[in-house]
């Protein structure tokens, strides 16, 4: 029997036109929609295909999870292009691959778990962020005090999520698969009078590879 390619769907659908995409491990990113480029304002960019994992251990500030660095204090973000890693507790580290190059398999190390398909992750990109963001939470997502990036782990729209405060102008969240139909509504009603509309990976890529 002759297995098909994998498919993948992202929670999030925007009410706007794709104007380029791109089949990527089973998935159909939107690389960038139609008029994008002639509407001023932040973009909400859906990156619920990129990979993330979850890694545990009892003594993780002594792992070097991918062979990542862990982060000595906790809400403290490594970036290490690909990846970035994000020390959420105790015990738990959470891994993104945000770079542009082919993200790594599943280590097969215990302590594993990897979360793409059980999670949404959305950024918000662009000038007008911060006012965005006071529309959907009370955090605080921009103390001048603490160095970026950084994590904070909070509601956003009542929604559980792990926010990384980039710079002003990007701020990546993931939170459960299941609001991220909803909470991506939610986001570009709150924020349309700031002018916050969807955006393509495109738009992700650039502000990243910028900082």
């Amino acid at each position: 029997m002759k297995i098909g390619p994998p498919f993948r769907r992202s929670p999030v659908s925007f009410d706007a036109t794709p104007a380029e995409t791109e089949l990527r491990d089973g998935w159909t990113v939107v690389l960038r929609y139609e008029d994008e480029d002639d509407r001023p304002g932040p973009r909400l960019v859906d990156l619920s295909h990129r990979r993330r994992w979850d890694f545990q251990d009892a003594d993780v500030a002594a792992r070097r999870p991918m062979d990542l660095p862990v982060p000595g204090e906790y809400g403290q973000v490594g970036v290490h292009a690909p990846l970035v890693i994000n020390r959420m507790n105790r015990t738990q580290v959470a891994i993104w691959h945000l770079g542009e190059s082919s993200s790594p398999p599943t280590p097969p190390t215990a302590g594993f778990t990897e979360t793409t398909d059980g999670h949404c992750m959305l950024a918000f990109v662009g000038p007008g962020v911060p006012q965005v963001l006071e529309h959907l939470t009370p955090l605080d997502l921009f103390d001048p005090v603490r160095p970026t990036p950084f994590l904070t782990q909070g509601p956003v729209l009542r929604v559980p999520c792990q926010i990384v405060t980039f710079a002003a102008h990007l701020v990546v969240m993931t939170l459960a698969r299941g609001y991220g139909r909803t909470f991506a509504d939610a986001a570009l009603k709150s924020g349309g009078p700031v002018g916050l509309t969807p955006g393509g990976e495109r738009r992700f890529v650039e502000a990243i590879a910028a900082l």
